[in-house]
């Protein structure tokens, strides 16, 4: 079978599944505007830039490190955005690049705006133009008051945030921690399932604008079911990434292709 007529087969199949399981859970359920976005208080004794250890999270983790060291398996019941803050949490993160979730996707919000309300600070993906890189914006408020934006319908920063290209963005001046990337799930060796669009490899992959040099602060992020694709062919400029989170908690991948 030919790699794209595999990919469109398997985008298909992850987008049914991820229609159904929107139907059963929405987008941002909890996420009134004014409301706690975690439906309890944010952790007090999580500040931005505070000692770590005063968690129970694995001390010695950091951005860079194996993330499969982490604790993030929050168990029976937890969701993405748990297992986003564990490892938020863990890597005592000051900036991290999310993503605004569509229905049906993974959805990170509860955990960034957590995050937000830390004191950290959140960029998140723009679509500036079809066929071109994507830009980046700060969240100034809160993921919960994010409005739709262009012909998805994609939450984005507010009109007149700053946007940093990706080299801006990945620069020491930014400080970015660690990067949550969306897919449609991922093939053994961490080959990426995008929606078709080619934004992230036009942005990140290894002919894109900013080449990731895949450190331990690069994560995936899709649902348990869609780790290990079967069939998934990765192409010489698609994207890559060495570690996923679920709601199980973080993956790491191992290289080895599933026949």
């Amino acid at each position: 079978m030919e790699p794209q007529s595999s990919k469109a087969q398997l985008r298909s199949r992850v987008r049914t599944a991820r229609a159904n399981r929107a139907r059963v859970s929405p987008v941002n359920p909890a996420h009134a505007a004014g409301a706690d976005p975690t439906g309890t208080e944010a952790d007090p004794s999580h500040k931005v830039g505070a000692d770590p250890s005063r968690t129970e999270e694995d001390p010695s983790y950091t951005a860079g490190a194996d993330p499969s060291r982490t604790e993030a398996v929050p168990g029976v019941g937890a969701s993405v955005a748990d297992t986003t803050w564990e490892v938020i949490r863990a890597a005592d993160a000051r900036v991290v690049l999310g993503y605004a979730a569509l229905p049906g996707e993974p959805d990170l919000d509860p955990a960034l705006d957590r995050f937000l309300a830390a004191g950290g600070t959140v960029y998140l993906p723009v679509v500036t133009k079809v066929g071109e890189p994507l830009a980046f914006g700060e969240v100034t408020g809160s993921m919960a008051s994010l409005e739709p934006q262009g012909k998805w319908g994609i939450r984005e920063p507010a009109d007149g945030v700053e946007l940093l290209t990706a080299a801006q963005l990945l620069s020491p001046e930014v400080g970015l921690d660690l990067l949550f990337i969306p897919a449609l799930g991922f093939g053994a060796d961490g080959a990426r399932l995008g929606n078709g669009g080619g934004f992230y490899d036009r942005t990140f992959g290894p002919h894109g604008v900013a080449p990731l040099d895949h450190g331990g602060g690069v994560l995936g992020v899709c649902f348990t079911e869609e780790l290990g694709l079967s069939g998934l062919t990765a192409e010489e400029w698609d994207l890559r990434i060495p570690s996923a989170i679920t709601e199980d908690g973080v993956h790491t991948f191992t290289g080895e292709q599933r026949p």
